[in-house]
């Protein structure tokens, strides 16, 4: 009987040790929140917001540091991350929208610099409404662009950009050729400003990033909205009631099974993650803060004050959503390929 008793205090120690260890780690630490995109945007937004409130979650309260690392729509922060980072829970990303898709079309260049499988993932703030629109007294409809007879140049970061991402969509719905991709902007921010100034005539955004950048425009009347992916039920956002949905734009069975794969792989919003080989409890307890931050009145009364809504999606489901998306079929596989790295364009 003794034994037993031994064992199980012995057990009970070793537990408590293990939570406790965790815990007190963070004492008088600092974490690195690595934000994948320029200062100003949704990314950064969000990411500062998450910054002031999700340290007094994590016991031992330590102090959250961002550094913005903005480069090639994502994958240099994620390549930091994923080859560079420390792996004892000091530093975390806001990987950008898309970035494992390179993984999963196999692009040797981007897409071998990472391993999202191994990757430790975090949470996901909310997963937002994808918009396309233009200038009014450039075009009115896809339609107007057509019949121009001109492509309308649209401002983007990258490839995971929303412009691209749906411009390329509508391409493909239309049959036809109605862009020219105009990369170099740092992010969301920059291209939102290029269209404002005029110096591109469509843009592309989520609903939280577009009405805080072009908002104004918006009331006026001087923006067109082309098209929107939906919200996460598949709905239009009640902002853009009149907007098309690109799903009710395929006719086809094949024209929806595009939308479908595109999104089902790569529509996650804005995920926070750790890099491999963080230990499991220091994940486990930084993932508990985040579920708790969420939940922050604090946290949810800043958001609605800065016109950013929160929805969030658990570490453990962003998880599997990332191992569903690199175990997708070699035919959603070859349609997202399509989108994100087409022939001809960067």
């Amino acid at each position: 009987m003794k034994a037993v008793l031994g064992l199980a205090t012995l057990a009970l120690f070793l537990f408590g040790a293990g939570n406790a260890g965790a815990a007190d780690f963070y004492k008088g630490k600092k974490i690195r929140l690595i934000v994948s995109s320029s200062p100003g945007g949704g990314n950064d937004t969000y990411s500062r917001l998450l910054a002031r409130h999700i340290g007094r979650h994590i016991p031992g309260n330590p102090s959250i540091i961002v550094q913005n690392m903005p480069g090639a729509g994502g994958v240099r922060a994620a390549s930091y991350l994923y080859n560079k980072a420390k792996r004892d829970g000091t530093v975390m990303e806001q990987i950008n929208w898309g970035v494992w898709n390179w993984q999963v079309v196999g692009d040797k260049a981007r897409g071998s610099q990472f391993d999202f499988n191994k990757m430790q993932a975090i949470g996901v703030i909310i997963i937002e409404n994808g918009l396309i629109y233009s200038r009014k007294d450039r075009f009115k409809s896809l339609d107007d662009i057509k019949k121009s007879g001109k492509l309308a140049r649209v401002g983007i970061s990258g490839n995971q950009s929303s412009g691209f991402v749906i411009g390329n969509i509508l391409e493909k719905l239309r049959g036809e050729t109605l862009f020219e991709y105009v990369f170099g902007y740092p992010g969301a921010r920059q291209y939102s400003l290029a269209f404002r100034q005029g110096e591109v005539d469509v843009s592309g955004n989520v609903t939280s990033s577009f009405m805080d950048q072009l908002g104004d425009m918006w009331k006026a009347g001087d923006i067109v909205m082309l098209a929107q992916t939906g919200t996460v039920k598949g709905e239009k956002a009640p902002e853009f009631p009149n907007a098309p949905l690109l799903e009710d734009l395929a006719k086809t069975e094949k024209q929806k099974n595009l939308v479908r794969a595109t999104f089902l792989l790569s529509r996650y919003g804005r995920p926070y993650s750790f890099p491999p080989g963080v230990p499991a409890d220091r994940v486990a307890l930084v993932r508990k803060a985040f579920d708790a931050t969420m939940k922050d009145p604090k946290f949810i009364a800043e958001g609605k004050k800065l016109g950013r809504d929160v929805d969030p999606t658990s570490g453990a489901d962003l998880q599997k959503m990332w191992k569903d998306s690199l175990g997708a079929s070699p035919e959603d596989k070859a349609i997202v390929s399509q989108i994100f790295n087409p022939k001809g364009k960067k």
